[in-house]
């Protein structure tokens, strides 16, 4: 690597320093925990423009850092990835990080010093109606102030402008930087090496000013949507400010070193025991899978009972056995075809309760009871016990302890396993504040019904099982959303699956930063089949519902909303946030994925943002018979999408739109196949799209909780 010069020194054409804001939530109407005289507010004020002398101040109000794509500021130059490793250097003051609304950051708050392969498309200005700013996605490395402190941040593995599924982010604070001081500055470094992208923090306020620093591998990996430019710049997102003094950037020859394709690696093979260490039967189900081909062998109390059964990788092995003692021990083989021979060992605990078919637990009971209704169990100990086909009976009262109902404790398909109140008892699950979701069901083939589930600190239930049933449900005034299916892991096969959410309802939920906290959510690994019918959704800070994806994980699969009601979300009961502008009544999508959800039969009134938004899913959402009146903004928001057709996008089939607030007037926007069936509202009138006009009266009567 040579010399490092002044950019100056080594460029006869230096291209000047230029100011751009792109990607996501960049709109000028963008006000989502932004305060109002500050709506669209997204600048770069270079104290002399085109050039890094004097201050710069960059501040954004809107736009985010997310895993797989950007919106932000950002005041940059053009430098060549094939000839120019570079040091951009900066005494950066941070004056805010985070809304000045009073909310909690959100995360995706950050600013700093960045280089990246490709910049979006600038925001509209002025704004096109029906068009939102889309997903921007680029190669990215970056050191700047996140919510967890002074980071090191990198994007790599994007091949396309709105994000790829698969890609990999990085954030992680700098080994032992300290807390970053508003309003005082922090000296901020960002180089790119033959091999390395190094990025470092002097904290020259603190005694001997100590430097700490972080360095990322992949020089080259700036080159991948651009190998002819990168991007290098100071940045701002979301919620942030900051001031740039004594700014320097020295460029120097580059000799590129190659990243290695990183090794495919094979998962380690693994044996998983699906079933439970207790049985409340004589009959015992022993149920085991592999990630790896091979043959199973079982011993029960030292006795053969299976011999070298073939299994296929991902096969569940299902061993039907009867348990003779209260102790009964297992040994399970499985050799994979290569030979490895992975082994589990476990004591099953068989407990026989007499006291009729179902066990009774209340908010007193102990693991020692018979389960009879004057002798209840604790709730931990009828899961363990209780059998397929049966039930567990809660006796009345506040139930305070969270509840988890493992994988092994699963139901069977024609043997459900049911949670509910004994008779119609006043069953509440309450975590006063103070303890995380109070009910994680991750088992299959359950029914969960009649109760209510309020003030946790995370969720109010969250479902990451498949078959289950979860009807007359409440959840309210929980820190999180209220009811969430999510998955885990990449593989669309293991994501929750064929529930059913039903005659539940879900209001008052609210998150610290005011932005998440939804009434009810199918989002971040969702498989196919998932129902909502004939629930209610109201009053919640965020969304009613939330179908939200992340373009690095992979979209979720297609979810059925049916017969749904959703109102008045944006804001509390107590009328807190009434003035607020975030909050539709159902949000099918995020981050430019497209998914062909069903919509159909909904009803949205009253909500602080939109009724119904693709939320920048441009997939054949089928959107049917559907009803939205009186909503902030948009009744109906099917944005333009510059990588679809519109003919690509949703189907519309007798929706109706009403309008009658004089201060709601918007006009809706539908971008998709739209027949005349539909009523959508122009700005004056609910119309078709031969002129017929539809009378909103009887329509109104449907705006009640």
């Amino acid at each position: 690597m040579g010399v490092a010069l002044p950019i100056s020194a080594v460029a006869d054409d230096v291209p000047e320093w230029q100011s751009v804001t792109f990607g996501q939530s960049t709109d000028l109407n963008f006000s989502a925990n932004v305060l109002p005289d500050k709506v669209g507010l997204n600048t770069a004020e270079p104290e002399h423009p085109g050039t890094i002398d004097g201050k710069i101040y960059l501040e954004s109000r809107g736009g985010k850092l997310a895993p797989g794509h950007d919106g932000l500021t950002f005041y940059y130059t053009t430098l060549d990835p094939n000839t120019d490793n570079f040091v951009l250097e900066a005494d950066l003051t941070f004056h805010q990080l985070g809304p000045e609304t009073g909310a909690k950051q959100s995360g995706q708050e950050g600013a700093g010093i960045m280089v990246r392969d490709v910049n979006g498309a600038a925001r509209q200005d002025p704004m096109v109606e029906g068009f939102e700013e889309v997903t921007a996605a680029s190669n990215m490395f970056a050191v700047g102030l996140m919510r967890d402190g002074m980071s090191a941040l990198s994007r790599t593995g994007v091949e396309e402008p709105w994000g790829s599924t698969g890609s990999k982010w990085v954030n992680k604070v700098l080994p032992g930087a300290p807390a970053v001081p508003m309003d005082i500055p922090v000296r901020v470094k960002l180089e790119r090496t033959d091999t390395s992208f190094v990025m470092s923090a002097t904290f020259t306020h603190l005694s001997g000013s100590p430097t700490f620093k972080q360095e990322l591998k992949g020089a080259d990996l700036v080159q991948v949507m651009d190998p002819d430019r990168m991007q290098v710049g100071f940045y701002a997102s979301r919620n942030a400010s900051m001031t740039v003094e004594n700014a320097s950037l020295s460029v120097s020859e580059a000799d590129t070193v190659p990243t290695p394709d990183e090794p495919v690696l094979q998962p380690e093979p693994s044996l998983t025991i699906l079933s439970a260490k207790e049985s409340g039967s004589k009959k015992y189900s022993l149920k085991a899978t592999s990630n790896t081909q091979g043959s199973i062998s079982i011993w029960q109390d030292g006795k053969q009972i299976v011999k070298n059964k073939k299994v296929k990788a991902q096969q569940v092995f299902d061993e039907k056995t009867k348990l003779k003692n209260e102790k009964t021990s297992f040994r399970v083989e499985w050799k994979t075809n290569d030979g490895v021979v992975l082994t589990e060992e476990w004591t099953v605990t068989m407990k026989l309760f007499k006291g009729g078919k179902g066990l009774f637990v209340s908010p007193e009971g102990k693991a020692s009871a018979s389960g009879k209704k004057n002798d209840p169990l604790d709730l931990d100990t009828a899961i363990k016990y209780v059998k397929p086909g049966e039930t567990i009976y809660l006796l009345e009262g506040v139930y305070t302890e969270p509840v988890t109902i493992g994988r092994t404790y699963s139901g069977e398909k024609k043997k459900m396993k049911t949670l509910a109140p004994y008779k119609g008892a006043d069953v509440l699950f309450d975590g006063k504040n103070e303890k995380g979701n109070l009910l994680n069901l991750n088992a299959d083939y359950w029914e969960i019904t009649g109760f209510e589930l309020t003030k946790s600190t995370g969720n109010g239930m969250r479902l990451n099982g498949s078959y289950n049933k979860i009807d007359h449900m409440t959840f309210s005034y929980n820190q999180n959303t209220g009811f969430q299916i999510s998955g885990s892991g990449s593989d669309p096969e293991l994501w929750p699956k064929h529930n059913l959410i039903s005659n539940s309802e879900s209001h008052d939920n609210r998150d610290s930063s005011d932005i998440n906290a939804d009434g009810f959510a199918a989002k971040l690994g969702v498989g196919e089949g998932n129902v909502f019918k004939n629930n209610i959704s109201h009053h919640n800070i965020d969304d009613g519902w939330d179908l939200y994806n992340r373009t690095n994980e992979g979209a979720n699969k297609p979810v059925t909303l049916d017969g749904n009601i959703s109102y008045s979300n944006g804001k509390l009961s107590s009328g807190y946030n009434q003035d607020g502008t975030s909050g539709s009544g159902f949000k099918v999508g995020g981050e430019g994925l497209p998914v062909a959800h069903m919509v159909k039969n909904n009803l949205a009134f009253d909500n602080n943002m939109d009724g119904f938004t693709d939320n920048f899913n441009p997939g054949k959402i089928i959107v049917h018979k559907n009803i939205a009146i009186d909503n902030k903004r948009y009744n109906f928001i099917f944005r333009i999408n510059p990588y679809f057709k519109p003919e690509e996008q949703g189907i519309f089939t007798k929706n109706i739109s009403i309008k009658t607030d004089p201060d709601r007037m918007k006009a809706d926007f539908v971008s998709g196949v739209v027949d005349d069936s539909n009523y959508f509202f122009d700005g004056e009138r609910t119309i078709n799209s031969k002129g017929k006009e539809k009378d909103p009266k009887p329509y109104l009567k449907k705006m009640r909780p």
